[in-house]
């Protein structure tokens, strides 16, 4: 950089770095002239830094102040979720079990109707059970028809015998028990004079089902004169 003396125009080449941005004092060697020498226009100036932008003040509140606690409301809501979920699956297996329970006791209440019958021959006592709930028991024999056959006098070996066949027929539109038979021999005055029981072929009949059955008694009276048949209470 040359500078110029403005009172002598004597000429100086120095480093323009000694001059700084505002520039400084010098005097003239020649004629100790002073002045104030600016930088030259073309020298660099340093940059400046930015000042930073300044920090927000602590805030020892907000810092020392403790979280929450619980779970984020994301999470609280999925929570809600999940709950809601498992109380409507409890709900639906409660329902679930009551309906079950309710076919079975349905079921089972059927069955004893059904039966009846059944029930009260094995179970006398019963029949005051069925009156309570309304379900008077049928007669013994109800919806079966006896029918004989054949009954004959014959000779096995040296011993008389009287043989009866016929069978028993289911004449409703349900499963029927077959009871045991009485059978009994009477005088023409009606009085009995000797009965017996036996069974039929099947226990139980489908509706329209026959089952058959045979029978004898030895010995038959001379007097007898009418032969019955009927249904009598008792294990089959």
């Amino acid at each position: 950089m040359i500078i110029t003396c403005p009172s002598c125009s004597t000429r100086y080449k120095l480093d323009p770095t000694q001059f700084g941005p505002e520039g400084r004092r010098v005097r003239c060697t020649s004629c100790a002239h002073v002045w104030t020498q600016k930088p030259a226009d073309d020298l660099p100036k340093p940059v400046e830094p930015a000042e930073p932008e300044p920090t927000p003040p602590l805030d020892f509140a907000a810092a020392t102040e403790t979280p929450p606690s619980g779970p984020s409301p994301a999470v609280a809501a999925r929570l809600e979720a999940r709950r809601q979920a498992v109380a409507r699956e409890e709900g639906r297996r409660g329902r679930a079990g009551w309906l079950a329970l309710i076919v079975v006791v349905v079921a089972v209440l059927v069955a004893l109707a059904l039966a009846r019958e059944t029930v009260v021959r094995a179970w006398p006592p019963s029949e005051k059970l069925y009156a309570l709930v309304g379900l008077t028991p049928p007669k013994l024999g109800e919806g079966l028809k006896i029918k004989v056959i054949e009954h004959k006098r014959d000779i096995d070996g040296k011993t008389a015998v009287l043989i009866v066949k016929g069978e028993v027929t289911n004449t409703s539109e349900v499963v029927r028990d077959v009871p045991r038979l009485k059978a009994s021999l009477r005088n023409a005055a009606g009085n009995e004079l000797v009965n017996w029981t036996f069974a039929t072929a099947h226990a139980r009949l489908l509706p329209s089902e026959t089952a058959p059955f045979v029978t004898r008694i030895e010995n038959p009276s001379t007097e007898a004169a009418a032969l019955n048949i009927d249904f009598v209470a008792g294990a089959h």
